[in-house]
């Protein structure tokens, strides 16, 4: 439950934020603020939604064969690095829809994910203590609502400290004291201080230095899929 719920609190804590950054820059003209405001929004309506869907779904299906199904995320999110580069490298709207399309997708499985728990449960261990299991187990869901978004916002922190160093490694010593009034080994200290940032490297770099920003989810996205793998292998040994 907790590794299901991790990578769900991971993307809508941050949705409207990893939009802009990822697509923000590329598409300027369509991901707007609204575009954005509406991609969150839809992140919402499909939770609530896919609540009831999935728990329908689940008495045809089979509960652990519904959480089977949950663990198609693990490829979702694992595609994202490889849609960003796909849009940075030909400028196509595709990546975008597959982006919106597949981050809804893998939301409703959160959705999901509880209101398939308690009939899960009642399958497992029977109806008599059905509620205290189940109170038990939000715990989890509790748990992960705190390491969701801690987990993205550190894996960005070092994605983020790790591109402003490799921006930082093209640009011209003088070149970079002049426009931030110190030398290059206060480098810690600006980039603490929002002094030094992506884009205003990007504006003394070499014509054609790629922005970084698209890529700052990678790592997010591939932790997000092996927690999403254990998840996976702890169903199949219930």
């Amino acid at each position: 439950v907790m590794c299901n719920a991790i990578a769900g609190t991971a993307i809508i804590s941050s949705a409207k934020v990893m939009m802009g950054d990822i697509f923000g820059g590329i598409f300027p003209l369509l991901v707007t603020n609204s575009f954005t405001a509406m991609y969150v929004a839809s992140l919402s309506i499909i939770n609530s939604g896919r609540r009831l869907g999935w728990a329908v779904a689940s008495d045809y299906m089979g509960r652990k064969n519904t959480y089977f199904l949950f663990a198609t995320a693990i490829p979702i999110c694992a595609s994202i690095p490889y849609l960003t580069a796909w849009a940075s490298a030909e400028a196509s709207t595709i990546p975008l829809a597959l982006f919106f399309g597949g981050t809804l997708i893998s939301f409703s499985f959160y959705g999901g994910l509880f209101s398939v728990l308690p009939a899960y449960i009642a399958d497992v261990f029977g109806q008599k203590h059905v509620g205290a299991i189940h109170g038990r187990l939000l715990t989890a869901w509790s748990c992960a609502a705190l390491v969701g978004p801690t987990l993205l916002t550190r894996l960005r922190k070092e994605s983020y400290e790790s591109a402003v160093r490799d921006l930082v490694n093209r640009v011209d010593a003088m070149e970079f004291q002049k426009t931030f009034g110190a030398p290059v080994t206060q480098l810690e200290q600006l980039v603490e201080a929002k002094t030094v940032t992506i884009n205003r490297l990007l504006e003394i770099s070499p014509v054609g230095t790629l922005d970084p920003t698209p890529f700052l989810y990678n790592s997010t996205m591939y932790a997000c899929s092996g927690i999403l793998g254990v998840a996976l292998l702890c169903n199949a040994l219930i």
